[in-house]
Formats: structure tokens, C-alpha cells, sequence
């Protein structure tokens, strides 16, 4: 790059709307993997209308970088991180330990993709499994309930159980978390749901 800039020939070209930012290839589940080309006036757009999507953040917000920078969710979310303000940390680089890094960043914005939501899923019902007795009963009857008032009444939060329950699985994340988003393929609805009620905050859908 540095020998590019030095050519006297070289001429810098601003960018326009149209001007491909990225090529993102798809996965090739109808075929062959194709190179869409994604220009700055696509990812612009998506960063600038996420807060009409409900992530609605700002430079008191902060969300922890491991996704792909190759794949376009991590790089909506970087370019809205910086248009919005909000502080990025970036993971160690052993996704394995992220709950780790996460309990060091504590982040306010964690994005992720179904297949890691569905491993702290088995994570928090494998604990589950384990307690027993008062312990057991106080934590079931803590998630079920809350679970109830999610359908009907659409709240995350019960004061008394995310004290005495969720508090303890909202620390796997670092403890501040008050939004998730998934994204880049389908999730489970009572996966979707039980994460809900456990972290006490909605989780945006980013996929359809």
C-alpha cells in the first residue's frame, strides 16, 4: 500500500454512495458462493436505521468485537459503533474464553449469532440441572414465572428473581448487558425466550 501511495501516478479517488465498500460471499446453500458486492451507501444505511430497529445506543454503550470482519453483521455494527459513538473491546481471540473477555469489558451491547446464543443456552440449563433443592426450586420457579409475564405482559425484569436468580447468569456476559442482538440465521423461539428472561433485556432479531 505504501508503495502505491509513493507512485507519482497514483491518484486518490473519494468515495461515492455507489463505490463497493466490501464483498461479502454468500455460504452457497442454493449454489456456488457468490461475491456480493456491498457498496458504502448499503452499509451506511443499515448502520444509520438500527436504532429504528430498536438499538438505540450511544457513547455510554459499549459491545464486545469477535464476529468475522469479513462478514457484514460485524461491519454494520462496527460502522454504527462509530457513528454512534459507542466504545468497542475486542475479544482475545479464543471465542472459548469470551465470557471471559466479557467479564472484563463488561459490555452494554452484545450481538451474536444463534449457534453461540444456543451454547449459553445449554450453558445456564446445564447449571440448572445441577441445583438441588431450595436452590432448584427457587431458580426454576424464577425462570417460568418470568417466562409467563414475558408472553403476557412482554417485560424481562421481576425484581425479586433477577436479584436472586438471573443476576448470577447476567454475570456470564459481564453483568451490564441490557440489549442482545442475534443475527445471520434463524433462532429457536424458546431459546430466544428463555435468554430473555435470564438476562433480563430483550434480544433483537436480526434475521428474516
Amino acid at each position: 500500500m505504501e508503495n502505491i501511495l509513493k507512485n507519482p501516478g497514483y491518484k486518490f479517488v473519494d468515495p461515492t454512495p455507489d463505490t463497493v465498500y466490501m464483498f461479502c460471499y454468500t455460504s452457497g446453500t442454493t449454489g456456488d458462493p457468490k461475491a456480493a458486492m456491498l457498496t458504502h451507501q448499503n452499509l451506511l444505511a443499515s448502520a444509520t436505521s438500527c436504532k429504528y430497529g430498536g438499538i438505540d445506543v450511544g457513547n455510554e454503550d459499549s459491545y464486545i468485537s469477535y464476529l468475522p470482519l469479513a462478514h457484514s453483521f460485524e461491519q454494520c455494527l462496527f460502522i454504527m459503533a462509530m457513528i454512534r459513538g459507542v466504545k468497542v473491546g475486542y475479544y482475545s481471540g479464543d471465542v472459548l474464553k469470551l465470557s471471559e473477555d466479557c467479564e472484563v469489558l463488561r459490555p452494554t451491547l452484545f450481538p451474536s449469532v444463534p449457534r453461540l446464543f444456543c451454547r449459553i443456552y445449554d450453558k445456564i440449563t446445564s447449571r440448572l440441572k445441577d441445583l438441588t433443592g431450595m436452590k432448584s426450586y427457587l431458580a426454576n420457579r424464577a425462570i417460568q414465572s418470568k417466562l409467563y409475564y414475558l408472553e403476557h405482559t412482554a417485560t424481562y425484569t421481576y425484581s425479586l428473581y433477577d436479584m436472586a436468580v438471573c443476576n448470577k447468569f447476567r454475570a456470564i456476559l459481564g453483568g451490564r448487558v441490557r440489549l442482545m442482538v442475534t443475527g445471520s440465521a434463524p433462532i429457536a423461539v424458546d431459546v430466544l425466550n428463555f435468554l430473555k428472561v435470564c438476562f433480563c433485556c430483550p434480544i433483537l432479531e436480526g434475521y428474516g
